[in-house]
């Protein structure tokens, strides 16, 4: 009944906005151009249900390879705290981003290597890949965004061994700020947790400038597990040029 209802309300709610961050879901849209670049520092902070905390500091570079393909590299570093604490780089890595179609509707694809350049005890040891499959829609100054998703290894929340599907709605308000609402469920890592891991992210994204954003969230898990995340922040600035 609750997630029906957050269901309706995603639909009910929601224009573009410009940059995906702090919503975990990649949306159907590239930095536009050959040879321009964005430029984000993230930062997130998780507390879990069992009392221990992560946060990460995420620096990434996107450049456009054409008008519908974007090559980016980012490095995070993270801290750690369950009882002790641990900190440093986490693994690096680069993507490809491919975005298809035109008008109302959107498609595309994001590929991401990770790669083992964590610290000890930071990171998952190995080279890893994920992969987002994307679906956007436009209806009536809405915006629709579905991602099928796989996670072998992903830093923020410190997911892993995880696929599921992301729903998001995003409306812009005059240019100036955009805020949407996303719904994010994945099956666990362990096999033994018997419920999803199911998400919900309030965002918003604040246009200084034709180039410069500045994005904060609030993230809520819905369901309750000692391995999953309670409630976390993010937030960040994009620099275009």
């Amino acid at each position: 009944m609750r997630l029906s209802f957050i269901f309706v309300f995603l639909l009910i709610t929601a224009q573009a906005v410009f940059s995906i961050f702090p919503f975990m879901g990649e949306d159907a849209s590239t930095v536009g151009k050959r040879f321009g670049f964005e430029v984000e520092n993230n930062f997130t902070y998780f507390r879990y249900y069992d009392g221990s905390y992560h946060q990460d500091y995420i620096f990434q570079i996107t450049v456009g390879l054409s008008d519908r393909t974007d090559w980016g590299l980012y490095v995070p570093y993270s801290k750690f705290y369950d009882g002790r604490t641990r900190e440093g780089l986490n693994d690096a890595g680069m993507f490809l981003k491919g975005v298809y179609g035109g008008g109302a509707t959107r498609f595309g694809y994001l590929f991401q290597m990770n790669f083992d350049t964590g610290s000890k005890d930071i990171g998952y040891g190995k080279t890893t890949a994920n992969f987002h499959a994307i679906l956007e829609h436009e209806s009536y100054g809405m915006i629709y965004n579905l991602n099928l998703i796989y996670i072998k290894s992903g830093h923020v929340e410190e997911l892993r061994d995880s696929f599921g599907v992301t729903l998001g709605v995003l409306k812009d308000l005059r240019d100036v700020l955009s805020y949407g609402i996303e719904l994010k469920v994945l099956r666990p890592e362990s096999g033994d947790v018997n419920t999803p891991d199911t998400h919900l992210i309030l965002g918003c994204v604040y246009h200084m400038g034709e180039n410069t954003d500045i994005s904060l969230g609030v993230h809520k898990t819905l369901t309750h597990h000692p391995s999953f995340v309670d409630y976390g922040f993010l937030g960040g600035v994009l620099v275009a040029f």
